[in-house]
């Protein structure tokens, strides 16, 4: 399936990695979540529904990376083949 990003997801994961940028005072954490993020990527191309949950109140499926510290939330549309990202989030940030 071909992965798409909304431009919230993509603010989400921008605004992220600025974040770890700033708070490392270096860009080696948000390196690693990047090479994180692309083996998901790939996993979820593959198959999107392995390891995700559910979430009913938003209806998309969520896939969590990085040792459990960073999620990925998204819609399947089979039809079109695509997974849409809408997205990316810190599993400390406040439940979607």
């Amino acid at each position: 399936m071909e992965i798409r990003w909304t431009e919230e997801a993509i603010k989400n994961l921008e605004n992220t990695l600025d974040f770890w940028d700033k708070h490392n005072y270096s860009n080696v954490y948000s390196n690693k979540i990047i090479s994180e993020l692309k083996q998901v990527e790939l996993a979820i191309a593959e198959n999107p529904y392995f390891l995700t949950k559910f979430i009913e109140s938003v209806k998309l499926y969520q896939r969590h990376f990085l040792k459990g510290k960073f999620s990925l939330y998204y819609d399947i549309i089979e039809e079109e083949n695509i997974v849409l990202v809408k997205f990316f989030r810190s599993c400390s940030q406040k439940p979607l």
